[in-house]
């Protein structure tokens, strides 16, 4: 009797790997056909970033979106303060295929999705299939999706098969998947069993674990550059498609001023009866910005935006990136109304959005060989890291310090504010640039003296040349 179970589990556990292994076949090569024909909506995009002393070279995905080779990639793709003319040489790899690739141009960083923006040469469109072409789905809790992975350049970024199920949606302010497992490399597109496009991934999400060193633990945070299991829902993606920069540059961001944003605590808002509502404290109205102007005061707790009260979200910081994503939404010259709580008054204050003064990337700068480093624009975003009024501004700031010479050498750091130069302040990053040019000029030149400030100390660097 024994034996007779024993072959007779032995069958029936045979019949079902038999059966389910065909099962599992026939769906492998359902879901093959579609992972090929999806496959030419991802392309690998290779650049270099030409830096002061070297070029960095880099890579990401990026998915087509359009059938004229249009490329959309990740907001973290490139670095946000870098000019675009130090992005260099951009190619676009067809995954699996080798090759030199194709040529490809950089068009920009769209400020409201953070997306960067690049055209493929056109030799290469009709072997592109653009994201927009597939039927679109909303993925629901516990569905199966999957994804297109890619392998590193010294594979030619050979695509393979990712799958996972649907664990919760969150919005964040915009609603993002997340997949049980990875399911796409990040900037990758996401479907469902049918096929449908169901979203992008982002970045992989960092996974806290625990590292044993001898009898010492440490928690770490660990985070996967090559797969994300976390994804932008299709809607939300493809409604923001379009908005293609009209230069390189960037288009003008809409602004009001406002800095530090952040979220009352809990006991502050059952005091408010603000508990079924968001509302955000504003640390810091910036002096003459559409904000001070229209009459927003440090400390006023925002309660509802043009009459609609601010949204609650969990984790609380979401709110913050809402509130500034209803700036961006709006464009420059239109008036946002909003509803402040200012000690037991509540008050309507009316903000003409304006536009942000100029960015990090946008700022002047200049490598000074001979010297060692590259002195750059003094920007508001520097007087607002530095807590320095918007008229305090003078002065330039060195960005750059080449390692091991002569301004390294009299202990100048990345980030030094320099505020006079062989004792003569500096006014701008104009009259910086005058007295760096005349020092890097005067072959006879031993020496010269910085005075910079550093984490609100100053300095006095006597620099050697000679």
């Amino acid at each position: 009797m024994n034996v007779r179970r024993i072959i007779r589990c032995l069958f029936l556990s045979c019949a079902v790997w038999i059966f389910g292994d065909l099962r599992a076949h026939q769906s492998d090569i359902d879901t093959a056909a579609l992972f090929q024909e999806r496959i030419g909506s991802l392309v690998a995009v290779e650049f270099f970033i030409q830096r002061e002393i070297d070029r960095q070279p880099q890579e990401a995905m990026g998915l087509v979106v359009d059938k004229d080779g249009l490329v959309v990639l990740l907001e973290g793709a490139l670095p946000h303060w870098l000019p675009p003319r130090q992005f260099k040489e951009f190619k676009a790899y067809l995954p699996g295929e080798g090759g030199d690739g194709y040529e490809a141009e950089y068009l920009g960083q769209d400020y409201l999705s953070g997306w960067h923006y690049l055209r493929v040469e056109e030799s290469v469109w009709p072997r592109l299939t653009p994201v927009a072409a597939f039927p679109v789905s909303e993925p629901a809790i516990g569905q199966e999706i999957w994804g297109i992975g890619l392998l590193g350049e010294e594979f030619d970024y050979q695509p393979y098969f990712l799958r996972g199920g649907l664990s919760v949606v969150q919005k964040l302010p915009q609603r993002v998947g997340f997949s049980e497992t990875d399911v796409a490399v990040p900037g990758g597109p996401v479907f469902d069993l049918a096929g449908n496009f169901v979203g992008t991934a982002g970045n992989s999400m960092t996974r806290e674990q625990i590292l044993y060193a001898g009898n010492d633990q440490q928690r770490v945070g660990l985070r996967s550059i090559r797969q994300s299991g976390t994804f932008l829902l299709a809607e939300d993606f493809l409604k923001y498609i379009g908005r293609v920069p009209r230069n390189p540059e960037g288009d003008p961001r809409p602004w009001i001023g406002v800095s530090g944003l952040q979220p009352i605590d809990r006991e502050v808002a059952r005091f408010l009866g603000l508990e079924e509502q968001g509302a955000l404290v504003a640390s810091t109205v910036i002096e003459d910005s559409p904000a001070f102007l229209g009459g927003l005061q440090d400390r006023d707790i925002i309660v509802a935006i043009d009459g609609e009260a601010l949204p609650k979200y969990r984790p609380d910081a979401v709110l913050q990136r809402y509130f500034e994503r209803q700036i961006l939404l709006r464009e420059p010259g239109h008036t946002m109304r909003l509803s402040v709580v200012r000690g037991e008054l509540r008050d309507e204050i009316e903000i003409e959005v304006g536009v942000q003064p100029k960015q990090l990337n946008q700022a002047q700068r200049r490598y000074f060989g001979d010297l060692g480093f590259t002195v750059r624009e003094f920007v508001l975003w520097d007087a607002i890291g530095r807590r320095i009024k918007p008229n305090e501004i003078t002065g330039a700031i060195a960005s750059f310090v080449r390692p091991n010479s002569p301004v390294n050498t009299a202990g100048l750091k990345r980030g030094d504010w320099i505020k006079e130069i062989d004792g003569t302040v500096v006014f701008s990053y104009e009259s910086a640039h005058a007295h760096l040019e005349d020092i890097e000029a005067d072959e006879s030149r031993e020496d010269f003296v910085l005075l910079i400030s550093r984490n609100n100390e100053t300095s006095v660097l006597r620099v050697k040349l000679r």
